[in-house]
């Protein structure tokens, strides 16, 4: 039985004994339903983009080294790109996740970015309408890990919280505005969430400039990217009311 390892440029050279390696450079598009559940044994080292394409390509539950706060190693949906559209698509969780210390040699601009993509899931799970005591416990557990300001296994960890809470309760206002930046302006994932997370968090009521960086960002359309957050259903989830004049407000 073949074994393919899925894995990011930095990370393809740290485990051997693997009949194919697969190296990706962000998130997966449309073209990969043609490879559903193609593997049995598939291995992922890596952040986001490469657990969720490691998850579609395998037909069973897969062990991953998770590099970035992402949560992907928590969640049974990967996510892909129709075009600028985002996608998702129910996966198996994975069945093991190793935090190895070796592999996080993290640039500055990666743990700013994955930090405000974690911190994005949790005010998302905290104030959606799907909200359990549950998923709250992650949240508030997960939120006073970053806030020791320790390790980069830390802050994977602070992920895996992250994670757990979004598998119940999912996103929605927080990653629902992201994705047009990433679908039409090709802004990384966390570094969309980091634009919006000052305004966001200070509309839910939540201090969390101790955790994140602000994010800059030159000419961007706000009323295009509240436009196209609007369609995604998800964002009725949020526990607040939002409607289009909300948002305009909020962050112009």
């Amino acid at each position: 039985m073949s074994k393919l390892l899925i894995c990011s440029e930095s990370t393809k050279d740290f485990l051997s004994d693997f009949d194919e390696v697969r190296v990706v450079k962000g998130a997966p598009d449309v073209s990969i339903l043609s490879e559903v559940g193609s593997y049995e044994k598939v291995t992922a080292i890596g952040g986001g983009a490469v657990v969720d394409t490691a998850k579609i390509l395998s037909s069973k539950p897969i062990v991953c080294y998770p590099t970035t706060a992402s949560g992907a190693t928590e969640t049974s949906w990967s996510v892909y790109w129709d075009g600028t559209d985002k996608k998702s698509l129910k996966r198996q969780k994975p069945k093991e996740v190793i935090i190895d210390s070796e592999f996080l040699n993290l640039p500055e601009k990666v743990i700013r970015d994955t930090t405000c993509d974690v911190v994005s899931h949790f005010l998302d799970s905290m104030f959606s309408k799907k909200k359990t005591e549950v998923s709250e416990e992650y949240c508030i557990e997960g939120l006073n890990l970053l806030r020791r300001k320790g390790s980069i296994v830390d802050l994977i960890r602070a992920g895996r919280l992250g994670g757990k809470a979004i598998e119940i309760t999912g996103t929605n206002l927080l990653h629902s505005l992201s994705y047009p930046l990433t679908g039409i302006y090709e802004i990384s994932h966390g570094e969309a969430l980091g634009y919006f997370l000052p305004k966001i968090s200070k509309f839910m009521g939540v201090d969390v400039s101790d955790i994140t960086e602000e994010v800059s960002l030159n000419d961007i359309d706000i009323d295009l990217v509240v436009e196209e957050a609007l369609k995604y259903d998800k964002i009725n989830e949020c526990s607040i009311f939002i409607d289009r004049k909300t948002l305009q407000e909020v962050l112009l």
